[in-house]
């Protein structure tokens, strides 16, 4: 599990490409997550070697790729088939014909 800095940089970043179009600067991602540049330079080495994002140390957060936009191994996000799988037809039906 990504520690607190990485998961925030992470779901920041990933709506605001989606909303923006692009990807946010450095001052955008202080202004936004609170961090100092170092915690945030320090976040987005972490994404990169969790294999999140794509990044260059070299240039400028702008230039990151999205690998993956949320969460891994997370147990609050599973997967919607899996929940679709759990529910059956009889579960539901039991309720209204037994309440």
């Amino acid at each position: 599990m990504l520690s607190d800095t990485p998961r925030k940089l992470l779901l920041i970043i990933t709506h605001y490409s989606r909303h923006f179009g692009r990807m946010p600067s450095l001052p955008e991602l202080e202004r936004l997550s609170g961090r100092m540049p170092v915690d945030i330079r320090n976040g987005l080495i972490e994404l990169t070697e969790e294999n999140y994002i794509e990044w260059n140390l070299h240039t400028s957060p702008e230039m990151a790729c999205i690998i993956s936009c949320w969460e891994r191994d997370n147990p609050s996000h599973r997967n919607p088939e899996e929940v679709i799988r759990d529910k059956t037809a009889e579960s539901n039906t039991d309720y209204w014909l037994y309440y």
